[in-house]
């Protein structure tokens, strides 16, 4: 059964916590797979072995309520997108969950509904911004670790 508008929504704004206390490992370079809340840290490499930031929540497992990309390639709208329509969009950007196009609507991040960013180079904060907006009010301590 398709997830409705009202109920991604409704998803993607409810409160949050994490289920265990322990620090969050914060690395530049290794994957972070923390499924303790529906949030996930996806550092995928490139074609040039780069890794790329990826913060995402998800809804049934598999769909994407958001997904914060702070680098990597570039995003085309659909050509039928309600927003920026078949514009191409560098990162950073945010993917929300649109009925009838699922993820692949993005926002330029200071144009994404509700979302504020404090400072896009900054990988933490990103975070701690990214958890705020998925509805998370608490976490444990972000450990930086290279």
């Amino acid at each position: 059964m398709p997830l409705t508008q009202a109920e991604a929504d409704v998803l993607l704004r409810m409160a949050k916590v994490f289920a265990e206390a322990d620090e969050l490992e914060f690395s530049q370079t290794q994957p972070m797979r923390y499924a303790r809340v529906l949030l996930s840290d996806d550092r995928r490499r490139g074609r040039r072995n780069r890794a790329r930031l990826r913060y995402q929540t998800r809804a049934r497992r598999v769909v994407i309520l958001a997904r914060l990309d702070l680098d990597g390639p570039a995003h085309v709208n659909p050509p039928d997108s309600p927003h920026r329509p078949g514009e191409r969009l560098d990162c950073p950007h945010l993917h929300r969950f649109v009925e009838g196009f699922e993820d692949r609507i993005a926002y330029p991040i200071g144009e994404a509904p509700g979302l504020l960013i404090r400072d896009p180079k900054n990988g933490v904060s990103c975070l701690e911004d990214f958890m705020r907006y998925c509805g998370i009010s608490t976490w444990p301590v972000i450990q930086f670790s290279l």
